[in-house]
Parts: C-alpha cells; structure tokens; sequence
C-alpha cells in the first residue's frame, strides 16, 4: 500500500479530533441560527454543545497547540479588562439586593463567557474550508426558514421581543451574518457574499423588527466605510462610543429640561433617569449591583419609564468603576477589529456597530439569551480569523527535459 493511500488511517486521533471540531462548527453555525427560528432558548443548549465538541476535538487532536494563544490573549489589554469587569459584577453581588438570583445569573453569565473564550482561544490554527462554508450555509438555511415562518405566521401588532421567537430569529440573523460574510469574502466569494447579505436583508424585512433593520442599515453604513481605512473607522467609532458610556449620565440631564414639556416615553424615560442620576450620591460610584436594574422595576421600585438601555444599566449597577472598565472595553475592542485584516476588518466593525445599536434600545440587553448569541458570534470570528490565507501560493513548476522551469 502506497503512502498516499494509508496517510488517512495513519492517525485515527487525528480523524477523530477534526470530526468532532467539525460537528462543533456545524452546531455553532447551523443550529444556533436556525434552532432561533423554532424555539427563544434553543440558544441555551445549542451553544453549550457546539463548544463541548470543539474542545473535545482540540484536546484529542495530538497535534494540539500549546496555551501561549489563550495566555496571550488573556493577558492582553482587552482581555485583562473584561477580566476586571467581569470580577467587578462579581464583586457587586456583596452588595446587590438581589443577591440569590442576581448570582444564578452571574454563574451562567461567567460561565458562557470563559467557555466561548476558551473555545475561541483553542480552535485549530488553521480552519478547513469546509469547515468554514458552514457559516454561511448555516445562516442562509435560518434565512429561509425566518422568511417561511414569518410569510406563513404573521405576527401580532405589538410584539415583545422578550417573547417572540421570530424576532430574536432576526436579530440573530443580523448578528451573525457579518461572520458568515467574513467567512465568504476571505475566500474571495464575493458573489456569494452578496446574495446572501440580500437574502438576510428580505427576511430582516419581511420579519419587520425595527431595531434589527436599523442596526442592520448602521452596519450597512459602516462597512462601507471601513473597507477603505478600517483603523480610522475603529479608533473614532471607539472614542465616539465608548465616550458616550462615560458621559451616559449627563444625556439625561442635559434633556430633561428640554423635554419637561413633551407627553413621549422617550421624554418620560430622561425625566425619570435625569431623577436618578440626581439622587444617586455614593452609589454613583459603586452602582447597585448585578442585575438590579431590571429587576427594581419588576418590583416598582424603579418607575415603569425607567430607560433599559445598555447605558444606563451598566451606570445603574456597576458605577462609575464599572463604566470606565466598559468604555475602554468598547474602545479596545473597536481598536481591535480595526488592527484585524483588511479581509476581516470591516466585517468586525459592523458587528461591533449592530450589537452596540441594539444595545441602546435596551429590549434584549438584560437577557441572557443575548449574551449567549454575543459569545458565539465571537466564537464564529474566530472560526474566520483562523480561516484566511496565511501564506502566498507557490508557483507552478513545469519539468522538462532539462532544468524546472517556474511557470508565472
């Protein structure tokens, strides 16, 4: 038997290994956006299992990296940071008032983030180009099947995205698109790119959730930028927006006397939190703790026009201390997808842009379902990342008679 022939039996482990990374990948990319479609907490077993499998293959695989990668990444300005931010909520439980709950939640919360970050940290240097097409194949069927559903299933009047299945369907499809695109256009599939970006874009609107069409027209926006000098789009995005969660508190103060005369929420909403900031005090600096904001207004102990924007929940609960950690957080990050390829970059950004856009309207920030849909669209770019060509293809050598010849 030739060595061609046997070089797939050689190393069982190995095969092993890259199937079991293979079924986490399709997990990831086909049941998540999919699985959204049909049930609102799929996403909550989905993930889980997609990352199991992709550890299990990275630890039997004996080729398997060493931890300098994870290190790295860890001790690096972005990951010291969410490390600090993530010990800070932590720590805020001692004074929550909510403390049984508040904790249940913060052990799920942690414990997606550090099991995405190793899955991410750990995945194959190198992503198979199979492996790779799943994204998109995965986000195209989910597409498919929102349109069908929301064709066949119209939804009521008024929906709570808290409860509507369809349309956490379409922020999903929002959210993951921009890796599934990535995926597309480092391997030069432009074409394929933009059909699939169109057929997103008729579910997006046939589904009609507003904040997903708009964070989908930002992203739209930045990604045309960013495909020229993707490091200027991200440093000023990331001073604009992570300034913006530092001087959250003075926006209502500066509105509310204006809007004293308006009957809108929104008018409501800077009225009430331009009270709370006011009245804050020591508290200002510390914050109430983890996952209090939601739950103050569950009991009334918040007014019902309380704002449940992103911004207000992070100066709500952490403080001051908490919303420096976040500012630099978003600022580090939008510097990080700036400093990517220029393949993957613009990519990078406009997710960044869609999750922050979402974030502010404040109707799915405080669920856990959104953090886990963030993780694995961080999983999914690192999929992408670890997909691009590294290396320039050698030339083609013709062989004659004589000496080889290398054929331009």
């Amino acid at each position: 038997m030739t060595a061609t022939s046997s070089r797939q039996f050689d190393d069982p482990a190995r095969e092993a290994a890259g199937l079991l990374v293979r079924l986490g990948v399709a997990v990831l990319a086909i049941g998540v956006p999919c699985g959204a479609v049909v049930s609102r907490r799929i996403i909550f077993s989905v993930m889980p299992v997609g990352a199991v499998l992709i550890l299990l293959g990275v630890m039997l695989d004996p080729r398997r990296a060493n931890l300098v990668q994870m290190r790295n990444a860890i001790l690096s300005p972005m990951g010291l940071t969410a490390l600090f931010l993530l010990g800070w909520a932590g720590l805020s439980l001692v004074w929550t008032p909510f403390a049984p709950v508040a904790t249940e939640r913060f052990v799920k919360t942690a414990g997606t983030a550090l099991l995405a970050a190793a899955t991410a940290a750990s995945l194959p240097a190198h992503t198979k180009t199979s492996n790779l097409y799943l994204l998109p194949v995965g986000l195209a069927a989910a597409a498919l099947a929102s349109f069908a559903v929301a064709i066949m299933v119209p939804a009521p009047p008024m929906v709570d995205l808290e409860t509507s299945a369809i349309d956490r369907a379409s922020l999903t499809l929002i959210m993951l698109m921009w890796p599934a695109l990535a995926a597309l256009a480092v391997r030069e599939r432009w074409a394929s790119a933009g059909a699939l970006a169109v057929a997103v874009a008729i579910a997006a609107i046939t589904v009609w959730t507003p904040i997903a069409l708009a964070a989908l027209a930002l992203g739209a926006v930045t990604f045309s930028l960013a495909t020229s000098v993707p490091k200027r789009v991200a440093t000023t995005l990331g001073l604009l927006l992570g300034g913006l969660v530092l001087i959250a508190p003075l926006v209502p103060l500066a509105l509310a006397p204006v809007l004293r005369a308006s009957s809108s929420h929104f008018a409501a909403t800077m009225q009430v939190a331009a009270q709370i900031v006011t009245a804050e005090g020591v508290r200002l600096v510390t914050g109430h703790g983890f996952d209090t904001a939601l739950r103050s207004v569950g009991i009334s102990y918040l007014p019902a026009a309380t704002p449940r924007s992103a911004l207000f929940e992070i100066w709500y609960e952490f403080g001051i201390v908490g919303a420096l950690a976040a500012a630099l957080l978003v600022f580090l990050a939008f510097r990080a997808a700036g400093a990517a390829s220029r393949s993957a970059a613009p990519f990078l950004l406009s997710t960044l842009v869609c999750g922050f856009t979402i974030a502010l309207s404040g109707l799915v920030t405080a669920q856990l379902w959104w953090f886990t849909l963030l993780t694995v669209v961080g999983v999914q770019f690192a999929i992408v990342v670890k997909g691009q060509y590294r290396t320039v293809r050698p030339a083609a050598q013709v062989f004659s008679a004589g000496s080889p010849q290398t054929q331009s």
